[in-house]
């Protein structure tokens, strides 16, 4: 297995904490572990870092929960696609967006679960209304399909225009040519 860069893990991991779940809530007595499972994923030391990290995720630190379900589902020694989705869950279920949508996308894709269309659309859903650019966009996909949930150009419509709003051109572009398609959902 090839290794991955450390710095580029650094910022996947750790500093990708969502900044709504960081506010408030990294403890002081919580700062040191943080900063040692930081080293350790600085070092390629994966088990380490999951060691570090997994007490803090338990008594219910939601940055050590996102780390180290970031870490989890990466392509280290540590990676367990199961437990990925359990702290994903954990933080989804709290009200964080971009952990919505991390559970979407373990339920679209079969990771760690098996693919479950209907329930990933769910949480897409879920984080979409809660603003998550990814989510909507990737909502709209399956509504313009017909995967998951019922094929709905209108629907589908509607979430890119959400997604483009706020700055998605991909999603700006599907809205454009829906736009100029025949519809497909009656009225």
């Amino acid at each position: 297995m090839k290794a991955l860069p450390p710095l580029f893990l650094s910022a996947l991991l750790l500093l990708a904490v969502p900044a709504a779940q960081a506010d408030d809530t990294i403890k002081h007595q919580d700062a040191k572990p943080l900063a040692q499972a930081q080293r350790a994923v600085d070092q390629a030391q994966w088990v380490k870092a999951r060691e570090l990290l997994l007490p803090l995720a338990r008594k219910g630190n939601p940055v050590a929960q996102w780390s180290l379900a970031r870490l989890l589902e990466l392509p280290t020694p540590a990676r367990d696609l199961k437990r990925a989705l359990y702290w994903f869950t954990v933080l989804a279920e709290a009200g964080a967006p971009a952990a919505m949508e991390a559970v979407g996308l373990a339920h679209y894709m079969g990771r760690g679960t098996p693919e479950d269309l209907p329930l990933a659309a769910e949480w897409f859903r879920k984080a979409g209304n809660a603003g998550e650019v990814g989510a909507q966009y990737i909502l709209a996909t399956m509504y313009e399909r017909g995967q998951g949930v019922p094929q709905d150009d209108r629907l589908a419509l509607a979430w890119y225009e959400r997604a483009a709003a706020q700055g998605d051109e991909a999603a700006k572009a599907r809205a454009e040519r829906l736009r100029a398609l025949p519809p497909t959902t009656p009225l």
